[in-house]
């Protein structure tokens, strides 16, 4: 199964979609993504669907192997992402290679980023979204955020 394994998780890196519509009367909160207009953009760039979930990562990234070839883009704040070490440029698609290691600089203007890919990330659907709920331990990779040692499964969506 393909999957990226996390070497650092970054300060929140968490799993995040549009959010969960319609539970407000039961005392679960929409969730989702902050900036809607980047996550909107990430996964257009990456051609898939628009509420494919995405990492949204707030102030410090993560360092992530990929373990297969895919589509990126990197949307947001100015995080400064780099592909082996090697600066890239946000905010359009990247190609990204098996074995690659993608890692986050300094941030330089705004809060949070946005990680999409060209495959869906494989974590349940709770509610109709696969939004991280922190506070309640609810959605996302295991309700909570990444952490160092994790691996995140993804089904393929496009091939490259």
């Amino acid at each position: 199964m393909p999957s990226i394994k996390v070497h650092k998780p970054g300060l929140c890196t968490t799993v995040q979609d549009i959010g969960r519509i319609g539970y407000q009367q039961f005392g679960i909160p929409v969730s989702g993504v902050m900036d809607e207009f980047a996550f909107t953009v990430a996964n257009y760039l990456v051609e898939s669907d628009k509420n494919n979930a995405v990492l949204e990562i707030p102030f410090l990234g993560p360092t992530l192997e990929f373990d297969f070839d895919a589509t990126i883009a990197i949307t947001g704040a100015d995080i400064q992402p780099k592909i082996n070490n090697q600066e890239v440029k946000m905010w359009q698609s990247i190609n990204i290679k098996k074995g690659d290691t993608l890692s986050f600089g300094r941030l330089k203007t705004g809060i949070r980023s946005y990680l999409a890919f060209s495959a869906e990330i494989d974590v349940p659907v709770v509610m109709g979204s696969k939004s991280t709920l922190l506070k309640s331990k609810l959605g996302g990779f295991e309700g909570r955020q990444l952490k160092m040692g994790d691996i995140i499964n993804f089904k393929i969506l496009n091939f490259i």
